[in-house]
């Protein structure tokens, strides 16, 4: 059950590190939020720790939520202790600025990825993908890893991400966020000159949702999976916005304007995404 707004309210009244203990035992917080490294919890004996399998990387009000538990519904995969691990987020990268990343930086973020023999585990952080930092870091993490990329067409992308409820204070620096994310083709390029494409997996929330059986076994397959297993869920994205905040069709033809040229230059790189299936720039794919 989500907190009402009372509840919202008192929790804003609360002093930071009080916040912070709060959001850690609810398992809400980055664990490298107070630039400690983050302590993996106990793992049942039988259990062995070791890189993870795949790591999906993008994109935030994509259907990251959804596609991730199909996959950890199929048998031969086990589940992390949380989704979003965010263990290489702001903090990683400022206090390792000055010390380098270490051997012990590498296994604590093993430690995170228990399982039992004969499955794989995984994380998706989707902020990751706007970390240009951190392909070589998780290449060394992960040398025989997968990485996962979820796209959406980047102008309703933006329209969910805005309508989420936030104090007004953080609401500007959420749009400004929100608008530079949707420039995917230039964040695909570190990940695809550490990565290669033999390693990526572009997909297209738009394309999992009208054919999900497909896309799944796609995925599957790319991660060494059995890919006839069909989950419950198939055809329930998870994570809708109750009450959307839709920006105006002036703004929005701007949007569609800053991101046209990306858009172009993505789909002449992956040739895989497919423009009819995003409502804004299906032109650009007529035009072709």
């Amino acid at each position: 059950m989500k907190p009402g707004p009372v509840a919202r309210s008192a929790f804003s009244l609360l002093p930071a590190p009080v916040q912070s203990q709060v959001l850690r035992r609810l398992g809400r917080f980055p664990a490298w939020a107070d630039g400690k490294p983050p302590e993996a919890p106990a793992f049942p004996a039988g259990m062995t720790v070791g890189p993870p399998d795949f790591v999906g990387v993008g994109v935030s009000k994509a259907g990251t939520s959804w596609w991730f538990s199909l996959i950890l519904a199929h048998p031969d995969v086990h589940p992390p202790a949380r989704k979003e691990l965010l263990y290489f987020n702001r903090n990683f990268f400022q206090r390792n600025r000055s010390q380098g990343y270490t051997e012990a930086d590498l296994r604590a973020y093993h430690d995170w990825f228990p399982r039992p023999a004969g499955t794989i585990t995984g994380e998706w952080t989707p902020s990751y993908l706007f970390r240009y930092q951190l392909p070589p870091i998780l290449r060394r993490a992960t040398p025989e890893g997968k990485i996962l990329i979820l796209l959406r067409d980047p102008v309703e992308r933006y329209q969910s991400d805005i309508s989420r409820r936030m104090p007004r204070k953080r609401r500007d620096n959420v749009r400004y966020r929100s608008l530079v994310n949707g420039l995917y083709a230039a964040k695909l390029e570190p990940w695809e000159a550490v990565f290669g494409l033999s390693d990526m997996l572009l997909l297209q929330y738009e394309a999992c949702a009208r054919q999900p059986g497909e896309q799944l076994a796609a995925t599957y397959r790319f991660l060494g999976l059995e890919d006839s297993y069909r989950p419950a869920g198939l055809h329930a994205p998870v994570n809708k916005t109750t009450t959307k905040r839709t920006v105006d069709e002036g703004f929005k033809r701007m949007l569609v304007e800053l991101y046209e040229a990306d858009v172009v230059a993505l789909a002449a790189r992956y040739p895989q995404i497919d423009l009819r299936l995003w409502p804004n720039f299906s032109y650009l794919a007529a035009a072709a």
